[in-house]
């Protein structure tokens, strides 16, 4: 029973995200600064630097386990 809660609550959770990013994605191309195809770049080029490191901070946290 806790596995079928558990698989329950993470397939919520994916479709949570999903409205998540679609209504972020949708607020920022309402933003007007965010068009300018520099933001865009840099936006690009940050999410890329944070994901490296999200990245990085789980593949060593998972060794340990």
């Amino acid at each position: 029973m806790k596995v079928k809660k558990i698989i329950i609550a993470e397939v919520t959770l994916i479709l949570a995200t999903v409205l998540i990013f679609r209504s972020a994605w949708l607020l920022l191309d309402k933003v007007f600064f965010m068009n300018k195809v520099f933001i865009l770049w840099a936006s690009l080029i940050l999410g890329i630097i944070a994901a490296v490191f999200a990245l990085n901070y789980i593949i060593k946290k998972q060794s340990i386990i």
